[in-house]
């Protein structure tokens, strides 16, 4: 028997396995309102009975109890729950950042209202009807002038506010790098101490709380992939998942020296030869060449996105050539390319955050081949330098918005060259670049940034002025803006100017007026069209505008209207940030759902805490009772048997 030393004892274990209970109920309680914090619970199991079974054991009734232990303190956790959050975290992120920013652009974009583009351009024409009707009016030129100064302007003052939230964008890019390599090297560190304390055979309850938590921060960010190791130990890399992906997404890590096993932004092993992030801040085409264009281009990243130190700054040389030919089902154009990077942005590195360089020969994601070097010498193809494109978070939301932008600018670009080229071509009744005097101007609008040019006698340099015009330098002529009398309206000028139909002529201002409902190819104007591809096989004579015959525009197959081309970009851009909003809230909803349920496992109930410790106080009193009562009966037996 194990006699009454033996029942302490089991009432002593009781005692400490009871007071264990009340610990933890405790801590419970006290982090019911922690982020992240998940419920534990204590394990308690029978001990070791005795006697063990043995030859030499006496004869008895049967093993005896010992008592109870704490065999572990776990906490409640479900990894299905979590991976079901992280996965709609990282398209609320993606949603998110898109509506921030496509909601200033619609701030910018001010459609529809009564002072908005739109407007502008109805007024502009309806100041050439008026013109038309009363050409012999000074007022009349002065109000086209205008009208046509407040156009240009708007379109310049868009296109300068676009730019300022792409600017925006890139700075919110950088800073989200940064707390993604802060986080990165959070998680190490926690991963670490988890796999120290699990080697001593302990649960780090807490500890991997923690790391759970910087984990759901970090899918916001981009769509991760957790792979569990020996020890508890974690291996973090990129997924490619997304809900809503888009072409040329890939969220692929690039894969190791030995081409199989995928790079880690956190492991269990050697951390310090883990993954970083680093930002592109510049990337400068060489002397005489173009944004988009083949070639070399100096880029200039900052190691982890850490913009505050000068010694984090490094420059190197990009080589983006087009891969294959136009029409080949791989080809790639150059413009595209500098596009992946201008609008991303975000680089592979390692631990020091060095861009890393990959081969891309056998594997289409690349395989590591070492650092890109970074004292100035480093040059390497495009399709070397590891991007970092991920089909989900908020990167991907603030990538795609730049990417929206880009394509809104080229939309104005489209609307700002085919309004100049199809309004110049019937003020100088010519197809093709024609120079300015100080009384006749043929070019009616102009390219703020090549002013000087129209007024000489070189027509390849106004040719090329023409065609470098966009929404950001489009702007009327100034001889035009201080004497607005040298508007042509009538049907037939001289070369000096000089009116030839009559003063109340307003032939050729009711041409321009005209232009209002003509269907143009404005969709497939880009930076190489000119005056004379643009206006090919439109620009013909028309008798049926006033009393004289002159060039005008005729209406185009498959074309558009300038005002209808510019509401479509306004209805997409409307759409989008519909899209977006709505996404916003339907995530938000599916996110409340998903973490009630994680909750509902992992959460503290404080109802369920109370009922818990008024049992494991019970307990802990009934154990002492025992000890008590055992204390009494020891009595007994030392002092009341010799009485």
């Amino acid at each position: 028997m194990a006699g009454l030393f033996g029942t302490f004892n089991i009432a002593t274990r009781g005692l400490f396995a009871q007071q264990q209970a009340i610990s933890t109920t405790s801590h419970n309680i006290s982090n019911a309102n922690t982020d992240g914090y998940s419920r534990q619970r204590v394990t308690l199991q029978t001990s070791r009975p005795f006697p063990m079974p043995d030859m030499n054991n006496a004869v008895g009734p049967g093993q005896m109890g010992t008592g109870v232990d704490v065999a572990s303190v776990d906490r409640i956790r479900d990894s299905f729950l979590d991976y079901q959050v992280r996965v709609e975290n990282g398209v609320n992120g993606q949603f998110t950042g898109r509506d921030k920013f496509l909601s200033e652009v619609e701030n910018v974009m001010n459609e529809p209202s009564d002072t908005g583009m739109s407007t502008l351009i109805g007024k502009f024409f309806d100041s050439w009807n008026t013109l038309a009707t009363s050409a012999n009016q000074s007022n009349s030129k002065s109000m086209v002038a205008q009208q046509a100064l407040a156009l240009t302007n708007d379109l310049n003052h868009t296109y300068t506010e676009l730019e300022s939230i792409k600017s925006n964008t890139q700075t919110v890019i950088k800073d989200t790098v940064s707390d993604i390599n802060s986080i990165l090297a959070q998680l190490s560190q926690v991963n670490q101490q988890i796999i120290q304390v699990k080697v001593a055979k302990n649960n780090p309850n807490d500890l991997m709380d923690k790391r759970d938590l910087l984990l759901d921060q970090l899918s916001n960010k981009f769509g991760i992939n957790v792979d569990k190791k020996q020890f508890e130990g974690y291996n973090v890399t990129t997924a490619d998942e997304g809900k809503y992906r888009d072409v040329g997404d890939d969220g692929r890590p690039p894969l190791a020296a030995d081409g199989t096993t995928s790079l880690n932004l956190v492991q269990s092993q050697s951390p310090d030869q883990a993954c970083s992030f680093s930002y592109v801040s510049t990337i400068e085409p060489a002397a005489g060449q173009n944004a988009g264009e083949a070639g070399n281009y100096k880029v200039t990243y900052y190691k982890k996105g850490d913009m505050t130190n000068d010694a984090n700054k490094v420059t190197i040389t990009v080589d983006i050539e087009p891969t294959g030919a136009p029409g080949d089902s791989n080809y790639v154009s150059a413009a595209d390319k500098y596009n992946k990077l201008n609008q991303g942005r975000v680089i592979w590195a390692d631990n020091s955050g060095a861009a890393i360089q990959v081969d891309k020969s056998s594997k289409t994601q690349g395989v590591y081949s070492g650092v890109i070097p970074t004292d100035g010498s480093g040059a390497v193809s495009f399709d070397q330098l590891a991007l970092f494109q991920p089909p989900t978070g908020e990167l991907k939301g603030y990538s795609s918005v730049q990417k929206d932008i880009d394509k809104y600018e080229d939309q104005l670009n489209k609307f700002a060259k085919s309004f100049a080229f199809s309004v110049n071509g019937i003020i100088s009744q010519s197809n093709t670049a024609v120079a300015d005097t100080s009384t006749n101007i043929n070019n009616f609008f102009v390219n703020k940034d090549s002013t000087a040019v129209y007024n000489g006698t070189d027509t390849d340099a106004i040719d090329k002025a023409e065609q470098g015009i966009t929404a950001a330098n489009i702007t009327i002529n100034q001889a035009i803006l201080d004497n607005p009398m040298l508007i042509k309206s009538a049907a037939q000028y001289d070369s000096a100017g000089n009116n030839l139909s009559g003063e109340s002529d307003g032939t050729r201002a009711l041409a321009v007026e005209t232009l209002r409902d003509k269907l143009m190819q404005i969709q497939n104007v880009d930076s190489s069209t000119d005056k004379q591809k643009y206006l090919k096989d439109i620009f013909v004579q028309d008798s049926s505008i006033g009393s004289s015959t002159i060039y005008t525009i005729k209406n185009a197959t498959g074309g558009m209207t300038l005002d209808s081309y510019f509401k479509d970009t306004i209805d997409t851009l409307g759409i989008q940030e519909q899209e977006a909003k709505r996404m916003v809230s339907n995530q938000a909803t599916l996110l409340a759902g998903f973490k009630e349920s994680r909750d509902a496992v992992s959460g503290v109930s404080l109802d369920e805490e109370m009922a818990n410790l008024i049992q494991f106080q019970h307990c802990y009193q009934a154990n002492a009772k025992v000890i008590s009562t055992v204390d009494e009966l020891l009595d007994v037996v030392v002092n009341g048997l010799k009485k």
